[in-house]
């Protein structure tokens, strides 16, 4: 029998984002879900079963990044979470919502797309 395909949910309002980390993880063999806004994510977490959820941290129409974070924690709580933002943060926000959680929190635009969604696949299979 084959392993069980690994889940993961990418969610952003950039739908740029989006479609580009979907193609590259669906290349890496795992199954993809999706989500423009913060509702949406929720919705999906409540639903299925996910590895990892890589996220945007500041979302527009009121449910945002750690909206999503604090679903995960409840209804995910095997799911690792990748916190990304293209915002500036002070280091107290970044500490703040790394301390809430979250595995790794990633900067955008990413330096190296490829690094940056291989340090994300790695989590999936690494103790949380």
């Amino acid at each position: 029998m084959a392993p069980e395909q690994k889940k993961i949910l990418i969610v952003d309002d950039e739908e740029i984002i989006v479609d580009i980390l979907k193609r590259r993880f669906e290349r890496m063999g795992f199954c993809v879900d999706t989500a423009c806004e913060g509702a949406g994510a929720i919705a999906i977490i409540k639903a299925h079963a996910v590895d990892l959820v890589i996220c945007d941290i500041r979302m527009p129409n009121g449910t945002d990044g750690e909206d999503v974070l604090r679903a995960a924690r409840e209804f995910l709580p095997g799911a690792r979470f990748v916190a990304m933002s293209g915002h500036i943060m002070t280091d107290e926000s970044v500490k703040r919502i790394m301390n809430s959680g979250v595995s790794l929190f990633l900067k955008k635009p990413f330096p190296s797309l490829g690094e940056a969604t291989q340090q994300m696949a790695n989590l999936i299979d690494s103790p949380a």
